[in-house]
């Protein structure tokens, strides 16, 4: 998502640069997979020579690298702040609102995580966003294990509860990221913008309902 104006105020000249080269990233690596996109398809998106490219970014990976931190950190400084905070049923079904209002600054990246999820595992792309995807999901485990009163502090998890878990995160994650490929089909089914506001409250609210019968069950 482009900074706002009252950010890019603050910025440099070349922070505002920087910025723009990793918005354009952004957008070409979802739709055309890191391996697809060239520096220099980058470079022309963001309105600018590729040589001056490297001014920030001192090659692909480098910049890939920073896209994924830039949208992906802060997902996880999140779930590692709920999990610490949390005590009650509701904080717990709060969390893929949370994850929905991040998703919403960045909303490629639901594109990104299905390619690593699904695409060539040997490309470095769908590698390294593999590895932020393992944290991500290692804190969201850490999450449900502390929420089930069968894993208290120090105990084994048995390994039905530990795959029940795991499904209940991944139908999470794909809730919560799903919806923001769903735009042509909620087009065509009834119109509008996924992203509006209105549908982001119906979807914050469809959420808390669906994570909380999974937890309760």
């Amino acid at each position: 998502m482009p900074v706002d104006a009252e950010n890019a105020e603050k910025m440099t000249k070349g922070e505002r640069t920087a910025q723009r080269v990793l918005d354009a990233a952004e957008e070409l690596f979802a739709v055309q997979g890191y391996d697809g996109t060239s520096l220099r398809e980058i470079a022309a998106q963001a309105g600018i020579r590729e040589p001056g490219l490297y001014n920030h970014f001192a090659s692909k990976q480098a910049l890939y690298e920073a896209v994924l931190y830039r949208a992906l950190n802060p997902m996880a400084q999140a779930l590692s702040t709920h999990m610490e905070a949390a005590s009650t049923l509701k904080e717990y079904t709060d969390l893929p609102a949370i994850m929905t209002d991040l998703l919403l600054e960045h909303p490629k990246m639901a594109a990104l995580f299905q390619q690593a999820l699904q695409g060539d595992s040997s490309s470095f792309g769908n590698q390294l966003m593999y590895h932020w995807l393992e944290r991500l999901f290692s804190e969201g485990m850490q999450t449900l294990q502390k929420y089930d009163a069968g894993s208290g502090a120090g105990n084994a998890i048995d390994p039905e509860l530990r795959a029940t878990l795991a499904l209940n995160l991944i139908a999470m994650f794909n809730l919560t990221t799903g919806y923001f490929l769903s735009q042509r089909v909620f087009a065509s089914l009834a119109g509008g913008d996924l992203l509006d506001p209105e549908n982001i409250a119906r979807q914050k609210r469809l959420l808390h309902k669906v994570i909380r019968a999974m937890l309760i069950s």
